[in-house]
């Protein structure tokens, strides 16, 4: 297991926004929030692991998620994080990635280069951190490659182009562009982080990742 060494306590925790607040107090994408919300493709069985692992010794009782609410990948899983949650008895508490910087640096990633989101955070009773889930699932991150390239060459983009580069115009048709090619794989991407997040924890407390 990683040795995190949390800036974390239970004070800091309880400043944490509950799922609905964070969701009321969303500028934008509220309507995703709530669409993805109603969908969870999490399966008895998934939530039948989740228990178990909440029941264990050691098992997690808080989840820490850092988020933004105009991030895809945010709207698109911080409403699973909720569920799991919900059906396990743990304690979700919501951090804003640009208000809490401190936190944020400690899950970097892309070699310490990224302050990509969302991120949670599995802990225990005590704070003890037993793992964290970053971003997107595998099959996310290799499905948006191929659609970044593909929409860049239909709108006669360079492919060296990212958001943070492009004009204005470019930036909002590239990401209309993407948004619709990826709507159809999003439930996929769903169960896959699912997944990911199950086999996490199962290695983290050496325990069979089965319902």
């Amino acid at each position: 297991m990683q040795a995190i060494t949390s800036v974390v306590n239970a004070a800091r925790f309880a400043q944490g926004l509950n799922y609905a607040d964070f969701v009321a107090q969303a500028t934008v994408n509220q309507d995703k929030f709530i669409a993805n919300g109603a969908t969870v493709p999490l399966s008895e069985e998934d939530a039948s692991f989740f228990r178990k692992a909440a029941a264990h010794p050691r098992g997690p009782f808080k989840i820490l998620a850092l988020a933004e609410a105009w991030c895809g990948d945010v709207y698109r899983e911080l409403p699973t994080a909720a569920r799991i949650a919900e059906v396990a008895g743990m304690e979700l508490r919501v951090f804003l990635r640009d208000q809490n910087l401190d936190i944020m640096d400690q899950f970097l990633s892309n070699d310490g280069k990224s302050r990509a989101i969302p991120v949670f955070v599995f802990y225990t009773k005590d704070f003890e951190y037993l793992t964290h889930w970053t971003e997107r699932s595998a099959s996310a991150h290799a499905g948006l490659a191929v659609t970044m390239k593909e929409a860049k060459a239909k709108l006669n983009l360079p492919q060296s182009a990212t958001f943070g580069t492009l004009p204005d115009a470019d930036r909002q048709a590239l990401l209309t562009e993407v948004i619709a090619r990826v709507r159809p794989f999003g439930d996929q991407w769903r169960r896959d982080a699912i997944q990911e997040v199950r086999q996490l924890l199962a290695n983290a407390l050496s325990i069979p990742n089965a319902g």
